[in-house]
């Protein structure tokens, strides 16, 4: 009698040390990288708060999905003014605010970059901005100074991962990684 407590009770043991060890022991698993159906840009002009400009994109189905993103500019830059821009990101597929987990989350992992074609606009990383661990912004709240009238391209990238980030050139750097976001907004213009 005595033997088959022994041998059940060392049986219940042993179920329990390895139903417990094998969560413990089961590998970590990365986070996966969020689908991101919508990007807007919205500026407002720093000294008139009904002069806001809005850049929306939305890819319905996703970056890797097959339809194309449908892009909406709302607006234009007041030549001489200087706005302050937001970016915000959400994922329509699953009702997901990204924003949050990119800001607040996440910073670290990840980098804005800005690029500006054809208009004559000077661009900073705001004061406010996130700061990243290494000391870069993240490229969330920016400063634009819209100059003279012109017409061009502002394209917003999102990177995962960078191996590298630099934002000493204010539009921003970075090398490897993945690609979150990267959206061209075409026919922007400064009036």
């Amino acid at each position: 009698m005595k033997t088959s407590k022994f041998i059940l009770s060392t049986i219940l043991c042993l179920s329990v040390l390895v139903s417990c060890s094998s969560d413990d022991d089961a590998p970590s698993q990365p986070n996966e990288e969020e689908v991101i159906t919508d990007v807007t840009l919205s500026f407002t002009n720093d000294a008139d708060a009904n002069d806001v400009v809005v850049l929306l994109s939305v890819d319905e189905d996703g970056e890797d999905g097959p339809l194309n993103p449908v892009q909406t500019i709302t607006g234009h830059f007041t030549a001489g003014a200087t706005y302050t821009a937001t970016i915000s990101l959400f994922n329509s597929i699953e009702n997901e605010d990204i924003t949050i987990e990119v800001t607040d989350v996440e910073p670290d992992e990840h980098f804005f970059i800005y690029t500006v074609n054809g208009l004559d606009m000077n661009f900073t990383r705001s004061t406010n901005d996130v700061e990243r661990a290494d000391g870069n912004k993240l490229g969330f709240e920016t400063s634009w100074v819209a100059n003279t009238a012109s017409t061009g391209t502002i394209r917003v990238q999102l990177f995962h991962e960078s191996e590298s980030v630099d934002d000493s050139n204010e539009f921003g750097t970075q090398s490897g990684g993945s690609s979150d976001v990267d959206v061209t907004f075409t026919g922007v213009s400064i009036q």
